[in-house]
């Protein structure tokens, strides 16, 4: 058994329309077409290959450990980059992604999920264009919308889990928040 999973914030659905129509319009210009073989999303944790279904297991549970947290506004706005090969919509940070990326991470590390390379630091963004986008058509992508503005705001009450099947990312689990009173607190032998 061998499993992919890829932890993530997925906008409402108008919004992820508006996404695609910028997604599409990209990749007719600019002929670059690797960001529409995955869903609109924004990464919380790069994927992962699970191997077993013990490991699978463990990887749903200490999910559910990092679920405590208020739900919270987010807001994707403007275009922004990682020079010279991703174009993306920048995703505002605030306390509460960045605290539910800091959960997620802090409950899958003992699971060892991930190699030392792949602990980065975290930029929250939402892609538009990547890994076919050559330097040339990066500036061509970055001229095109230099002066463009967009903003969207939505509100996270929790996250989604994608695995990969027949080669598409596709949904497999939501992953609602929980209110973070209601996190059971350590047993202590003496209070």
């Amino acid at each position: 058994m061998e499993n992919l999973f890829l932890v993530c914030l997925v906008p409402p659905p108008a919004i992820v329309e508006d996404i695609d129509e910028i997604r599409a319009f990209i990749s007719a210009k600019f002929n670059v077409h690797e960001s529409l073989k995955r869903p609109a999303h924004i990464t919380l944790y790069n994927p992962v290959k699970v191997t077993s279904s013990m490991q699978e297991q463990q990887f749903f549970k200490a999910l559910e450990e990092a679920t405590y947290s208020e739900n919270f506004k987010q807001i994707v706005k403007n275009f922004s980059s990682f020079p010279e090969h991703t174009f993306y919509l920048d995703v505002e940070q605030n306390a509460g992604i960045m605290n539910l990326h800091a959960q997620i991470k802090t409950q899958l590390k003992p699971l060892k999920l991930l190699t030392s390379k792949d602990n980065f630091k975290f930029t929250p963004h939402l892609t538009l264009a990547f890994k076919d986008v050559k330097p040339p058509t990066y500036y061509a992508i970055m001229d095109e919308f230099k002066d463009r503005k967009f903003k969207r705001e939505f509100t996270v009450s929790g996250f989604s889990v994608y695995k990969h099947i027949d080669k598409k990312w596709r949904p497999f689990k939501e992953i609602a928040f929980k209110l973070p009173s209601e996190k059971p607190k350590p047993l202590r032998l003496f209070e």
